[in-house]
């Protein structure tokens, strides 16, 4: 999987969202659907939504094959984060004037950990899985700030996890926020128990753009 494509691609389209439109916040379809069009455009067969286990109704954002080759699966679980410190900010008020714009940080990184553990219910772990975590941030971003303070066991819960990332602008009338960080990490050391016994710092390598 050529990562620097993904990057690339997932940057063109957000990018090409008028600053004018109405939305507030990234949706995970629009990063699901680019980052599915880019993995076909690579020579991937991709599903989305697929089933974790056959009788299971718990399902995977996307699962590519290459050459249609049963051994080359991987696994990709996506999320969007928010955060934004900008004080006196118009575009935290929503339709009523109210300031209805919320962190919300345990919650979201709920969300990354009860997403990244859907791979505990892979027959084989060892095929490859990904976590794309794309957030839009004001100046700050999120992910950094829980890392640096171990907030919520969050080093525990990502282990020796790598990852890659990217960083450009992304501006919305209605946002309060001015940059995207997308960040793809490789769980090729993850394992059942990363999520309760790792202990070691995320690694991370910035894609220049």
């Amino acid at each position: 999987m050529k990562i620097e494509q993904i990057f690339q691609d997932l940057k063109f389209d957000l990018q090409s969202i008028s600053k004018k439109a109405n939305e507030r916040l990234l949706k995970e379809e629009q990063i699901r659907s680019s980052i599915y069009c880019s993995l076909r455009n690579q020579g991937y067969i991709v599903a989305a939504e697929r089933n974790y286990e056959k009788n299971s109704e718990v399902e995977c954002d996307l699962v590519f094959w290459r050459n249609s080759n049963p051994e080359s699966e991987s696994w990709m679980e996506i999320k969007t984060a928010r955060y934004s410190k900008a004080k006196n900010d118009i575009r935290k008020l929503d339709k009523f004037g109210r300031n209805s714009w919320n962190n919300g940080e345990k919650g979201q990184f709920n969300s990354w950990k009860k997403d990244i553990q859907k791979f505990n219910l892979l027959d084989n772990i060892d095929v490859e899985k990904y976590f794309v975590l794309v957030e839009q941030c004001f100046e700050d971003s999120l992910f950094d700030k829980m890392h640096s303070q171990n907030l919520y066991d969050i080093i525990q819960l990502f282990g020796e996890l790598e990852y890659k990332k990217i960083e450009f602008e992304l501006k919305w009338n209605k946002a309060p926020v001015n940059k995207c960080i997308v960040r793809i990490f490789e769980l090729t050391n993850y394992k059942k128990t990363t999520a309760n016994n790792g202990s070691s710092p995320i690694t991370g390598i910035v894609e220049k753009v």
